[in-house]
């Protein structure tokens, strides 16, 4: 009996004993990454720094940024080219016609005759086009001192006029080809800018569903217009047959 118990006496010292070197052995450590730690060390000091204990000495990425969307003015607040600058306006459905700002009643500011052949010096057709968010403007570039842009007639009662840019007359969404008028749409119409069958003035069509090419219109660069071949100016073409000997 004294021997068992001496025995079990043993196998608890010898537990113990294992039970305390296991706990004395150090784990491994994982190796500290200097790259991570020095960007670590890096993103806490930035951030900890106040506006009170002085500017960076070099440029954030946030006005990096700013000053990258600052350089691209044709960048729109989506990534799509902006429209913005000097364009020739064209309904597809009258070639070789541009709009023009140049006749229009002192009165009423009311244009007539606002379709002509386009003329790439004519500064009448003309138009400097803005971006207001989601809304285009078209401001008459020899009207310019004025600050008179295309709109749409009172109770949009289908007239086009020159008024002033700061107008809610003046708004149009632009959809890749149409000009619809805000001001129409808010009052409860809707109305885009047309061209009539003669191809002579301008008009609002609002009782069309479908787009058709009246409706339709392109912004044109002064290179484009310059390149026009006039009927008139075009070479003769000879019909008939050439008789080789």
């Amino acid at each position: 009996m004294i021997i068992r118990l001496t025995y079990l006496a043993s196998a608890f010292s010898l537990t113990a004993a294992s039970k305390s070197s296991k706990s004395s052995v150090t784990a491994p450590t994982a190796p500290v990454d200097t790259a991570k730690a020095g960007k670590s060390a890096s993103a806490s000091v930035s951030l900890s720094l106040s506006p009170k204990s002085g500017k960076s000495s070099g440029p954030t990425p946030t006005d990096a940024a700013k000053a990258a969307k600052s350089s691209s003015p044709n960048a729109s607040k989506s990534g799509k080219s902006s429209k913005t600058g000097e364009y020739f306006m064209a309904p597809f459905s009258c070639p070789q016609k541009c709009i023009s700002g140049q006749n229009y009643e002192l009165s009423s500011h009311i244009l007539d005759d606002a379709v002509n052949v386009c003329d790439a010096s004519n500064a009448y057709q003309m138009w400097k086009v803005h971006e207001y968010g989601t809304f285009l403007k078209f401001e008459s570039v020899a009207h310019n001192d004025e600050g008179m842009c295309l709109a749409v007639g009172e109770e949009c009662s289908g007239l086009l006029g020159l008024a002033d840019c700061n107008d809610p007359e003046a708004k149009w969404f632009e959809t890749g080809g149409q000009l619809l008028s805000a001001s129409c749409w808010n009052q409860g119409t809707s109305a885009a800018l047309s061209v009539d069958v003669t191809c002579t003035d301008l008009t609002l069509d609002s009782s069309s569903s479908d787009i058709t090419t009246s409706q339709t219109f392109m912004l044109l660069e002064s290179d484009f217009i310059e390149s026009i071949i006039v009927p008139s100016q075009a070479p003769s073409v000879s019909l008939a047959p050439t008789v080789t000997p």
